[in-house]
């Protein structure tokens, strides 16, 4: 990558996360409902085009990127990879599709805290979560088959969730630790809690 292009992505990067912060404080200060796109614009100091080149809709913003994973990948996991273990895979993929996106634990935090004030919020990312899910089953189901069944299937991306939840609550006490550390750890003691 060039100089150029490096500026041009960290500049993007900044923009994008500037975008996001402002979205979700005009959220926490007003409600989803309580402010427009206009606004945002105005509280980020950017040109309304300027969002929409970022973001389709409010919802987008707030509730933050969808984190994509490489066909390259479903298909390693869908055919028993990386480690050849169910839960280790499903780990191992979702931890990679955060790093991809650089996860940014601040933003994370904010929007946890204000999802837990506005219950419209709360509906709108339930939706996108059920299509995450449906769509995380489906792989599951590929690679296990369909004996594996779809409940089983659910309930693994469920512990998934609470891993990562918990992950981003250990961040707090110890902000020194790569998140990839802490999804470790919580791991571990899912492990423990499951084991006793």
């Amino acid at each position: 990558m060039t100089e150029t292009a490096s500026k041009w992505e960290t500049r993007r990067a900044e923009t994008a996360r500037r975008l996001q912060w402002c979205a979700l404080e005009l959220t926490r200060d007003r409600g989803f409902d309580g402010w427009t796109m206009d606004d945002l614009a105005e509280a980020a100091e950017v040109s309304r085009r300027t969002v929409f080149n970022y973001f389709d809709a409010k919802a987008d913003v707030v509730l933050g990127p969808v984190h994509d994973i490489s066909e390259e990948r479903i298909a390693e996991f869908v055919a028993g990879g990386p480690t050849g273990h169910l839960f280790e895979d499903l780990v191992a993929v979702a931890a990679e599709a955060l790093a991809e996106k650089s996860t940014d634990i601040d933003l994370v935090q904010l929007r946890r805290d204000v999802f837990r004030g506005d219950r419209r919020l709360v509906a709108i990312a339930h939706d996108r979560f059920e299509s995450v899910v449906q769509e995380a089953v489906a792989f599951i189901l590929q690679r296990e088959g369909a004996d594996y069944g779809e409940q089983r299937a659910r309930l693994l991306v469920g512990l998934l969730m609470v891993i990562f939840e918990s992950a981003v609550e250990r961040v707090e006490p110890d902000q020194s630790r790569p998140f990839a550390a802490l999804i470790n750890d919580a791991v571990a003691d899912a492990r423990v809690v499951l084991q006793s």
